[in-house]
């Protein structure tokens, strides 16, 4: 998901988020904190409300 996000592809991101059960989110959110530069943080956050 973070790939396609960087590849600039917003509009499929927040559709693939959308899908996710609760517990998937949450994990998402863990992985994004833990594994992806910080500078696309706020960027990807933005896309998944």
């Amino acid at each position: 998901m973070v790939e396609t996000y960087l590849n600039g592809n917003m509009s499929v991101f927040r559709g693939l988020y959308h899908e996710l059960n609760k517990n998937a989110r949450k994990d998402f959110i863990d992985f994004l904190l833990s594994e992806v530069e910080p500078i696309y943080w706020r960027e990807i956050l933005k896309h998944t409300i």
